[in-house]
């Protein structure tokens, strides 16, 4: 019969671990990295939804720390989870709320100079430092969690 499967004389004393193949490796890279990208960015904005008083730097301080220990905790996992593909997401992730983060900064300093709100007691150099720290902060944790066979590409 032509769809019979063929009987071999062969003995294994274990069933064949299955290999993964170039389909597998890819789908869990990019669900990898869909998860990190996605993941990181929603729990890294909630908290400048939930507190609206970012003139304070009080306020913009415990915001940006609530945003990024879980999005720090989701790219440490998908980086050790998934390696390269996870590490490049959750940055990925980073890259965007480092933008949010620009934006509602510079979005504060506007407000105060139409003066519908109070200024914000930190310098108008936050605008930059925080976006850019959030960005770096993100990149060296992934680069530091990740699995060293991923890390390197040769």
């Amino acid at each position: 019969m032509a769809f019979e499967p063929l009987k071999t004389d062969e003995k294994l004393d274990a069933p064949a671990k299955r290999t993964k193949d170039l389909d597998d490796q890819m789908i869990m890279g990019c669900s990898g990295f869909l998860v990190s990208a996605v993941g990181g960015y929603l729990l890294s904005v909630w908290p400048f939804f939930a507190w609206q008083k970012a003139e304070l730097l009080s306020v913009l301080l415990q915001a940006s720390a609530a945003g990024f220990v879980p999005a720090a905790a989701v790219g440490i996992v998908v980086s050790r989870k998934y390696g390269l593909p996870g590490a490049c997401g959750a940055v990925g992730s980073a890259l965007c709320t480092g933008i949010f983060l620009y934006l509602r900064i510079q979005q504060t300093f506007l407000e105060a100079a139409a003066q519908r709100i109070a200024p914000p007691d930190y310098p108008h150099s936050f605008i930059w430092i925080l976006p850019g720290a959030w960005i770096l902060a993100m990149a060296l944790l992934c680069l530091l969690v990740m699995k060293p066979e991923t890390a390197d590409p040769a």
